[in-house]
């Protein structure tokens, strides 16, 4: 009885030694704001801590794969934080939940980052950071650099808003749909532009649309064979799982209708060119 009696005094002291301290974000953004700064400082000047675990979340604007990136994002700023302001966070466990587990009704409840942390005793040793007043932090204002993985999340985005909100006889380019040179093998960092038109094909299935291939460079706009094996293997990428052939099409333009004209004048030209483009045969 003393034994059970001990164990269950050790564990309610160990868990109660562990506390959260939720660090919020503003929309879309990863970097921490000074309120919440002084918030980490504050808590250790209380009573010094050690991390012990991060846990990054989002609110449910965006994809997963874009969601799941700001998060770590997030995490990686208040590491950088608990870096500058010398407190430990040996061997933290991370973990990146995004928009997974949405724990509140709200948006800005939902953009933060749990920090889970244990009370360490006070010492004469112990070394606080000293609260950072507010004309000793200035905060650009830094536009943030997406990574490709990033700029493909909200690229797909961007594509289903596209396909669910345009009328009948609506035509737009796909963005960042790309293929290997001279070939109609999609490349592996585009497939979640695919996967989204065809999540968008299954969940309105009175969408119908056409498929439009265009290419860069040739100056002959007759030869269209490659704008057609490129239109032709989204057509069979979708229905290959599941899409009805009847509310698909497909041609190829070659290099007929450039968006610049022909020779290119440089790369950005010749990208913009080499397209897919997206007619709206019968919208949702």
């Amino acid at each position: 009885m003393r034994k059970s009696l001990f164990i269950l005094i050790f564990l309610t002291n160990f868990v109660s030694a562990q506390q959260t301290l939720s660090v919020y974000f503003e929309v879309n953004e990863s970097s921490i704001s000074l309120s919440e700064v002084k918030k980490l400082v504050v808590n250790y000047q209380l009573a010094p801590y050690k991390v012990l675990e991060i846990h990054g979340y989002c609110d449910t604007r965006g994809s997963v794969a874009y969601n799941d990136a700001l998060a770590q994002r997030r995490v990686n700023s208040v590491l950088n934080e608990l870096d500058n302001l010398s407190i430990s966070h040996v061997n933290v466990k991370q973990k990146v939940i995004g928009k997974r587990q949405l724990m509140f009704p709200s948006h800005p409840q939902n953009r933060r980052v749990d920090v889970i942390i244990e009370r360490l005793p006070k010492t004469e040793d112990s070394v606080l950071p000293a609260v950072i007043e507010k004309k000793e932090l200035i905060e650009p204002i830094v536009e943030e650099t997406l990574t490709p993985e990033e700029q493909i999340a909200e690229e797909a985005e961007q594509l289903e808003n596209q396909l669910t909100q345009s009328k009948a006889g609506t035509v737009f380019k796909i963005k960042n749909l790309n293929f290997v040179f001279n070939s109609d093998e999609i490349e592996i960092l585009s497939l979640p532009i695919l996967d989204k038109l065809l999540e968008v094909m299954y969940s309105f299935p009175k969408l119908e649309i056409e498929i439009h291939g265009y290419i860069c460079c040739n100056p002959d706009p007759n030869d269209t064979k490659l704008s057609i094996r490129r239109a032709h293997k989204i057509f069979k990428y979708l229905t290959q799982n599941g899409i009805d052939a009847k509310r698909l099409g497909y041609k190829g333009f070659g290099s007929s209708n450039p968006i610049f004209p022909l020779p290119e004048k440089s790369e950005t030209e010749k990208a913009a060119n080499r397209r897919v483009e997206i007619l709206i045969k019968h919208a949702i």
